[in-house]
């Protein structure tokens, strides 16, 4: 992977109504455990009662790293875009102060950027994910968008908020939308955005800003008024009346999504699971007359799911597989199919040791007869991969299933398989035949260890 031997992004937190979240917040910022990712913290405060560096003092952070903006009026949104622009370092991290993001997720999302340095990329808890999914509209002029929230954890390079700001001064945008900037900003980008389920730790306190449904209404008005500028924007690129853009895709195709890929960071440890198994029936269209369909077409996708498989997308998003909790779990909402595949990115080869490398899982009964008819891989760099030839071993344990499925809960299997080689960076179990009876995948944990 491309690599970095020092700091190289800048972290930005908005103070509104929760100062002890974001004193919190910066001392996890300025942790050790972060010190070659983040350069400098930003705090911005948008509220008018003012603050100092006295205040984060406990922190343990050094002045030269913490810097302090006490915004004359109360920039809203804006303000984290204005904080990135200014910054001198290749990437900004932003995130609200109601919401703890583990080092270890900011470590992945700073990896896969080194790899990906073009595009933001956006944490969401899975009922957002879900939304921006069933907001994602195609039309056949061009436009390929879809909303995605900055505040749970974004990283993005400086220069997109440096192209997305002067694309709002070139639309002439009017200090209220300034202001609700992360309504704009992925829609204007033209680029179905990559969000990744998060691990979400709300802290809460304080008064939110976007709130129940004055909040939503205000948002729809932003998100609809984005559309419009989308489609004026390429109707003069069509029209060739329009000089170079910046921020704004107009020519990168994002194909319609039946091989969506699914990403979810790991808690505990740094790593991203990938998996292209169906989260949603496959027959959601993307496709519009125009953006300004987008909200018709989330409520039309909803009542089509019905209120059950909503229920199961967020009850069993594939974050659960990867927080390291036996209690919670990954469910497929369809029985597996051929082709369907979950891999994890540790980020970095995982070295050449003394001891052999293992996919480790932590399923049901029904999963291990998935498992049984599937290829288990390694590789160095996610093109070439390698089989394993080792035998996949199940040993039951005293952990139970979730009652929801199956009247007596079973005991959960843990499985694993050895890599046939230890110095690779992606593993992956992907399934490669019809299986008899029809099973759904069910992971609770799926990770990757030594053994002796």
């Amino acid at each position: 992977p491309a690599s970095q031997s020092y700091p190289d992004v800048t972290a930005v937190v908005l103070n509104w109504s929760r100062l002890p979240n974001v004193v919190r917040i910066a001392s996890l910022l300025c942790g050790p455990w972060l010190e070659d990712v983040i350069a400098e913290i930003v705090v911005w405060n948008n509220s008018p009662r003012e603050i100092s560096y006295q205040t984060f003092a406990k922190t343990g952070c050094p002045s030269e790293k913490l810097r302090i903006y006490n915004s004359p009026q109360n920039a809203y949104f804006q303000a984290r875009y204005i904080a990135c622009e200014q910054a001198t370092t290749r990437f900004c991290f932003l995130q609200d102060d109601d919401y703890l993001i583990t080092p270890e997720i900011i470590r992945t999302l700073h990896a896969r950027a080194l790899g990906t340095p073009d595009h933001s990329i956006h944490l969401l808890p899975s009922h957002e994910v879900l939304s921006s999914q069933l907001r994602t509209v195609v039309t056949s002029y061009g436009a390929h968008t879809s909303p995605a929230w900055l505040g749970h954890g974004t990283i993005l390079p400086r220069t997109g908020a440096s192209e997305f700001l002067a694309l709002l001064y070139h639309l002439n945008a009017s200090e209220d939308e300034m202001k609700m900037a992360d309504n704009y900003f992925t829609i204007l980008n033209n680029r179905i955005p990559e969000i990744w389920f998060d691990q979400g730790i709300e802290l809460g306190g304080g008064q939110p800003f976007s709130v129940g449904m004055e909040g939503d209404e205000r948002n729809k008005i932003h998100i609809i008024k984005a559309c419009q500028y989308l489609d004026t924007l390429l109707s003069a690129v069509r029209a060739s009346s329009q000089e170079e853009l910046p921020f704004i895709e107009v020519d990168t195709v994002t194909p319609a999504s039946p091989h969506q890929i699914f990403q979810a960071p790991c808690l505990g440890a740094s790593c991203l699971l990938q998996t292209n198994i169906r989260l949603l029936p496959s027959d959601m269209k993307a496709e519009a007359h125009s953006t300004g369909d987008i909200f018709m077409q989330e409520s039309r996708s909803r009542r089509s799911l019905g209120e059950d498989a909503v229920d199961h997308y967020l009850r069993f998003p594939p974050s659960q597989a990867v927080d390291g909790r036996p209690d919670t779990a990954f469910r497929s909402p369809l029985p597996a199919q051929p082709g369907d595949f979950v891999s994890l990115d540790m980020l970095s080869r995982m070295g050449s040791a003394a001891f052999a490398v293992e996919m480790a899982l932590l399923v049901t009964r029904e999963t291990v007869d998935i498992l049984r008819q599937s290829l288990f891989e390694s590789s160095a760099d996610a093109v070439n991969w390698v089989t394993s030839t080792h035998a996949l071993v199940c040993e039951e344990t005293e952990l139970n299933e979730l009652r929801d499925f199956g009247s007596a809960p079973s005991k959960l299997q843990e499985c694993k398989v050895q890599s046939q080689e230890t110095n690779h960076r992606f593993f992956r179990m992907s399934l490669q035949v019809d299986i008899p009876s029809p099973a759904h995948w069910m992971i609770y944990d799926f990770w990757i260890r030594w053994s002796v």
